[in-house]
């Protein structure tokens, strides 16, 4: 399997999407054959309306459908609201690199499915609540620490 992304004009670029990629990128992704969870690469970059992935798994668990009202509203907060604030696309651009490896690490825990319902009551839920009523910020900042929490729970070894 051959490597997705090259070095042209003084620059790392996606073979796929034809996106640039910065070394940062190009480090996490290409040199240790990561690529499928590259952002770039899936062509899922923050403004796409995709990759909640922590929300989405527990979405899943809980059997709804992927155009359901809380991935609906969070998807539009994400887009709308904190890729707006200052350290929203750094935030967003650090949660794509840790959310999917942690999702990977939950589904190989036996109860990957109530741990998964238990963040969608402990943490969609209540996001969700706080955006219907206005409190991005809050929204923002609870979602970010919980997510802080969860990598430092299911990351530590990385």
């Amino acid at each position: 399997m051959s490597c997705p992304y090259y070095w042209w004009d003084n620059h790392y670029a996606c073979r796929k999407s034809g996106k640039d990629v910065n070394e940062d990128t190009y480090y996490k992704y290409c040199r240790n054959y990561d690529y499928d969870d590259c952002p770039i690469y899936k062509g899922k970059l923050p403004s796409d309306s995709g990759n909640c992935y922590l929300s989405t798994a527990c979405i899943e668990a809980m059997n709804l459908p992927d155009d359901c009202y809380e991935l609906t509203l969070l998807r539009r907060f994400r887009d709308e609201y904190v890729l707006s604030t200052e350290k929203g696309k750094c935030d967003i651009a650090h949660y794509y690199t840790v959310a999917p490896k942690i999702v990977s690490k939950i589904k190989l825990e036996a109860n990957a499915k109530e741990i998964f319902k238990d963040i969608y009551s402990s943490l969609i839920t209540p996001c969700v609540e706080l955006i219907s009523l206005g409190e991005n910020a809050k929204a923002y900042c609870f979602y970010k620490q919980y997510s802080t929490e969860l990598e430092q729970k299911y990351l530590e070894m990385f």
